[in-house]
C-alpha cells in the first residue's frame, strides 16, 4: 500500500507539473495579446506630487504632508 501511494502521488505531481509547463508555453507562443500589459484601473487617477486624483482621504492627506506633525505621526 505505502508503495502504491507513493507512485499515486509521483503521478500527480507529474502530471501537475506537465500541465503546467504547457500553460507557460501557450501563454509564451500561442497568444502574443496575452503577454501585453493591462491599462491601469479607471478608478484609480494617476499618482502626481499632489497625491492621487479623485482621492480625498486621510491616507492620502498624510503621505502629501510637509511635517509629521500635519501627517499625524508620534513625536520621537
Amino acid at each position: 500500500m505505502r508503495h502504491f501511494l507513493r507512485w499515486a502521488m509521483a503521478a500527480v505531481l507529474a502530471l501537475g507539473a506537465c500541465a503546467g509547463a504547457a500553460v507557460g508555453a501557450e501563454m509564451l507562443f500561442g497568444d502574443p495579446a496575452s503577454l501585453v500589459t493591462s491599462s491601469s484601473p479607471s478608478l484609480l487617477g494617476p499618482i502626481t506630487e499632489n497625491g492621487r486624483t479623485g482621492w480625498d482621504c486621510a491616507p492620502e492627506h498624510a503621505a502629501t504632508a510637509h511635517t509629521a506633525a500635519a501627517a499625524g505621526l508620534p513625536h520621537d
